[in-house]
């Protein structure tokens, strides 16, 4: 399989994330990225775009063994980070806004390690 145009939409969509919550961490005067709550909303969108299309190929398509771990690795991720972005939305949280970013951005290495590791296993 390999490296897809879904993993640069995924790698563009961290790279996103990363910037706006910088952004917000400077105390930036944006509207969407003034405030943990409206950061995490922004955040929690970008986060979604990434998961679907970095490890979509692996909760769509059967996967041999190595697949399937993966596939655990990246729901369980994939699960922390919406709690996160959840937490971030509710209680305004900033630590909850870090906690959704780092874990996207694990998610995604993840995904990418899984591409580059089937690099050339299917047409």
């Amino acid at each position: 399989m390999g490296l897809t145009w879904r993993d640069l939409v995924s790698s563009a969509a961290v790279v996103t994330m990363i910037i706006a919550f910088m952004a917000y961490k400077a105390g930036t005067d944006l509207p969407l990225l003034s405030s943990a709550w409206a950061a995490g909303a922004v955040d929690l969108v970008l986060g979604c775009i990434c998961a679907v299309s970095a490890a979509g190929d692996l909760h769509t398509r059967p996967q041999p063994r190595e697949g399937v771990i993966f596939r655990r690795v990246t729901t369980v991720l994939g699960t922390i980070a919406l709690l996160a972005g959840l937490i971030a939305l509710i209680a305004d949280s900033g630590r909850a806004l870090e906690i959704l970013v780092v874990f996207t951005g694990f998610l995604r290495l993840t995904a990418t390690i899984w591409h580059v590791l089937t690099i050339g296993s299917q047409p």
